[in-house]
């Protein structure tokens, strides 16, 4: 695990951007196993992976065994043929599986304390094609809120954690559960203002939580 990590790890951020500028060329280059563009997609996911585990409680080095596996999944996919580029970046598909990985891992935990994280996976790991868009939809839509509100809404509708365990483990600055939702309905009100204002994404600012 270890020399998977260190192999994943060795990067240069700004070479793999000019190199893999958009979700096509990763693809192309993920398909043809090229090292940068595996490491690319550990620089692009990494983070969003090591969130999703500590939103969990995943020990780090769970949260490391899970980025290695999602990545080795996606490629194998790619090599079965069974993912085929459809306009959506790849980090996305990885994050989406991290993400269900994680929720089926905490739902056996709860009925077998023995339960490994590492177990086979099987298809409820995968999102669909309709998930993904409607992923990266959200996560741009979020990029265009103040961190507050993109925080309230992921933990709410992307991580899908209970409003009182958000509460309990203070994840936000909210001590109540009719605080929390509160603000949340504000900020949900937000981003349909904005997506009803700008009609797209082509423009980036703050709006304030």
């Amino acid at each position: 695990m270890a020399q998977i990590l260190n192999f994943f790890r060795t990067q240069n951020k700004n070479h793999f951007a000019s190199v893999y500028p958009d979700a096509k060329t990763l693809f192309d280059g993920l398909k043809l196993e090229e090292n940068d563009a595996i490491r690319h997609l550990y620089s692009k996911t990494s983070g969003a992976v090591f969130n999703i585990g500590k939103t969990y409680q995943l020990p780090d080095g769970d949260i490391e065994e899970l980025i290695c596996d999602c990545i080795t999944l996606l490629l194998q996919k790619i090599r079965d043929g069974h993912y085929v580029f459809q306009g959506f970046d790849p980090g996305t598909y990885v994050v989406e599986i991290a993400k269900n990985k994680v929720k089926r891992f905490k739902r056996n935990h709860l009925k077998d304390k023995t339960a490994p994280l590492d177990e086979s996976t099987d298809l409820t790991d995968e999102p669909d094609f309709t998930s993904l868009a409607a992923t990266e939809l959200l996560e741009k839509l979020l990029a265009l809120l103040h961190v507050n509100c993109r925080n309230l809404i992921r933990l709410k509708y992307l991580d899908e954690l209970r409003d009182k365990e958000v509460i309990d483990r203070k994840l936000t600055q909210y001590t109540t559960v009719d605080a929390l939702k509160n603000h949340r309905a504000k900020c949900m009100k937000k981003l349909v203002d904005i997506a009803t204002r700008t009609g797209g994404f082509s423009r980036r600012s703050d709006v304030g939580g």
